[in-house]
């Protein structure tokens, strides 16, 4: 009964942390020869072997994931796509109608897709000449660092523009708005020829940090996250359409979605700072500025800074708490059932029949 008891209490700590791990990875485009099918759902450790297949790469991991057929091995994609969307489980149907959708089970708190997939081309092409990008749109400052594939990369305002919900002068919508932009001054040099094809594959990572400190500020149903959500599926189709125009058809365009738990704070620590020259709030066309320029003075943001390995440690020490708790219930429970005259070694040993010394 105790050992029941304690594989019931260890399997809703499972499920309460498999709750927090909910996602989405939707397919905004594949060439011919890949053919996606069904809705099953796929851990997210398997996205690297996904886009290693699809390139035509060994895997290293054996799945029955059964979403992605090989139909023409012949004529892989020339290039991958990944946009890493933090901060919700889906964008719904906001990205584009023809897109395909399968849950994504968050089986690993920070990703290593692109390292493996920059490993793998780098053993299959030691020549090199491979076009492999991490883009984090929240940090403009690394921007000039992809001049060499994108061309001359200044960092991008924030127009003046009239929105129902968000507004530039709340933070958060700022930093929203300030890394849709980002990411569309990367469509922009897409569409301006600064890709084109060469026979070799390429593999492109964005990531999408601001939309989760949004949705916790105004609420994961509000309407400001509802417009956010619009406006970035609106900015993923034009990527899509981008890319696949830059590669003739021979791309595999995809969105990863992840709502794994963060804490605010934590969050904030990777959002873009506002221009230094001025502590009050910036107007709309107020530009992206790179990661520590200008310094706050002492005044301006008493709280508390917290590292970038703030959240994963509150999660370890917060679900270790969690599991200890309910095993300790299950370990008294399982003493509190015992039967004295069988399972205890003290009442054996004192038993009135036992032989004493003279």
């Amino acid at each position: 009964m105790g050992v029941t008891m304690a594989l019931f209490y260890l399997t809703l700590v499972l499920s309460i942390l498999g709750a927090n791990g909910a996602g989405e990875f939707s397919i905004l485009h594949s060439p011919e020869s890949l053919k996606f099918t069904g809705t099953s759902e796929v851990e997210e450790s398997l996205l690297k072997e996904i886009f290693s297949a699809s390139f035509g790469l060994s895997v290293d991991q054996n799945s029955a994931w059964n979403g992605l057929s090989i139909v023409d091995p012949f004529n892989t994609p020339e290039a991958i796509v990944e946009v890493y969307v933090e901060g919700v489980s889906s964008l719904g149907s906001i990205v584009e109608a023809k897109a395909r959708n399968y849950p994504l089970v968050v089986d690993e708190y920070e990703p290593d897709t692109f390292k493996v997939i920059k490993h793998r081309i780098e053993q299959r092409f030691s020549n090199g000449g491979n076009t492999l990008t991490n883009i984090q749109l929240s940090n403009p400052g690394e921007f000039q660092s992809f001049f060499g594939v994108f061309g001359e990369l200044a960092p991008p305002k924030v127009p003046k523009q009239t929105l129902q919900h968000l507004k530039n002068d709340v933070e958060e919508d700022y930093q929203f708005l300030a890394e849709l932009e980002a990411l569309k001054l990367f469509i922009s040099k897409i569409n301006a020829g600064a890709i084109s094809p060469d026979n070799i594959i390429d593999f492109y990572n964005f990531r999408f940090r601001s939309l989760h400190a949004l949705s916790d500020l105004h609420g994961p149903n509000s309407l400001q996250a509802k417009e956010a959500k619009k406006l970035l599926g609106e900015a993923l189709t034009e990527l899509s359409k981008a890319f696949t125009k830059a590669y003739d058809g021979a791309v595999l365009v995809t969105a990863v979605c992840t709502d794994v738990a963060h804490t605010r704070r934590a969050v904030r620590s990777a959002r873009l700072p506002r221009q230094a020259s001025s502590p009050a709030t910036p107007g709309p066309d107020t530009p992206m500025t790179p990661s520590g320029a200008g310094t706050p003075s002492p005044s301006a943001n008493p709280s508390t800074s917290y590292s970038a390995d703030y959240a994963a440690i509150f999660n370890i020490l917060l679900w270790f708490g969690v599991v200890f708790v309910f095993t300790l219930v299950a370990i008294v429970y399982a003493i509190m059932d015992m039967d004295p005259g069988r399972d205890s070694i003290i009442y054996r040993m004192t038993s009135t029949r036992m032989k004493k010394d003279n």
